[in-house]
């Protein structure tokens, strides 16, 4: 069974305005002081960011998982063609050492887990690009060389929009597919969250808000998606199952080989 309890503050009311009165005076106040402040670290900071971080965004990119996700549910499109041919469910009992209905059970867990990450990872990214568009709030590198307005709303220049970060709704949208199935790693994974979002500081491209509003959309969407749509779901299988992710990497790697 997925709990995802100790993640139900994201959905809360409260913990909205917070970060919302949060963004807002982080927008106002330490915005431009702190981006000016980065600039002033040693540049073995910079190279960190730029050279170990940064990198991350590109190897972890949700169209790139969004991709591999498709390829795992196509896949399995004749999972149902396989469980009824009794020679290849038999190779697949033997090398898994799991029964038929775990085999199916594991199949539609498969699918069902690649849906989650597919629409979250796409849902979040839509709805950060809209708002990138509506809030027009320019990217540092434009505000400070380029003399745009700090905001213009409805700009369609995608390239020169900041707010928010969609590498950082990007980088916890994964973040919190990760935690909510692995129940492991916690503190590690938002670790590399939070880094890969700084990382953007670093490169110019973001201010301070951009990341936190960045983190609350990449954080809250997967989570909502999974309690309406794929928790019931999920849930009803590992009921009937015991089934762990290393069983889904076993079936998984098995099933490319029938």
């Amino acid at each position: 069974m997925i709990n995802t309890k100790r993640l139900s503050f994201l959905k809360s009311i409260k913990f909205s305005i917070l970060i919302l009165l949060l963004i807002i005076i982080t927008f106002i106040l330490i915005d431009i002081p702190f981006f000016k402040f980065s600039k002033t670290f040693d540049v073995s900071i910079f190279n960190f960011f730029k050279n170990f971080i940064d990198p991350l965004s590109d190897i972890l990119d949700p169209f790139k998982i969004i991709l591999l996700c498709l390829f795992i549910i196509f896949l399995n499109l004749n999972m149902n063609r396989i469980i009824k041919n009794e020679i290849k469910l038999r190779t697949l009992r033997s090398k898994t050492g799991f029964s038929s209905e775990k085999i199916k059970s594991s199949f539609s867990l498969i699918n069902l887990i690649c849906k989650h990450f597919i629409y979250s990872l796409a849902g979040a990214g839509i709805l950060c690009n809209l708002l990138k568009y509506i809030a027009g709030v320019s990217r540092p590198k434009y505000f400070f060389n380029e003399g745009y307005d700090r905001i213009n709303l409805f700009n369609f220049e995608h390239k020169v929009n900041s707010f928010p970060s969609g590498h950082t709704q990007a980088a916890f949208t994964l973040a919190i597919l990760l935690i909510i199935y692995t129940n492991r790693f916690t503190l590690l994974i938002l670790i590399f969250a939070i880094l890969m979002g700084i990382s953007r500081i670093f490169m110019s491209m973001h201010f301070p808000s951009d990341l936190l509003f960045g983190a609350y959309i990449g954080s809250l969407t997967p989570l909502l998606i999974f309690e309406y749509f794929f928790k019931e779901k999920i849930n009803t299988i590992l009921k009937s199952n015991k089934i762990s992710l290393l069983d889904l990497g076993k079936l998984l790697y098995n099933r490319v080989f029938i």
